[in-house]
């Protein structure tokens, strides 16, 4: 099958994508700390506040890879045309 095909197809997920260590390391160190952050509050409105932070944190996060993901899309097919329209050029 063809790169094309195998993607049609959901062989190829793009979205999916390795942790490195050190992106596991600072996960870890985060949580850590929230979860250290949540013990000392005492306060039920300070708990729903930190909960609203983390929510909308992940959702920023969401939102900066999907956008990563396009622009890093969009540049490859704009280097796979310049290498195309570079071949073509040279016939």
């Amino acid at each position: 099958m063809t790169t094309l095909e195998n993607f049609y197809f959901g062989n190829i997920t793009p979205s999916e994508y390795k942790q490195s260590k050190n992106t596991k390391k600072k996960l870890s160190e985060m949580t850590q700390l929230l979860d250290e952050l949540r013990s000392i509050l005492t306060n039920e409105q300070q708990k729903e506040k930190l909960e609203q932070m983390e929510n909308c944190q992940l959702s920023l996060i969401a939102l900066s890879e999907k956008d990563a993901y396009i622009d890093g899309f969009k540049l490859g097919v704009r280097m796979a045309t310049e290498i195309y329209a570079d071949t073509q050029q040279r016939r």
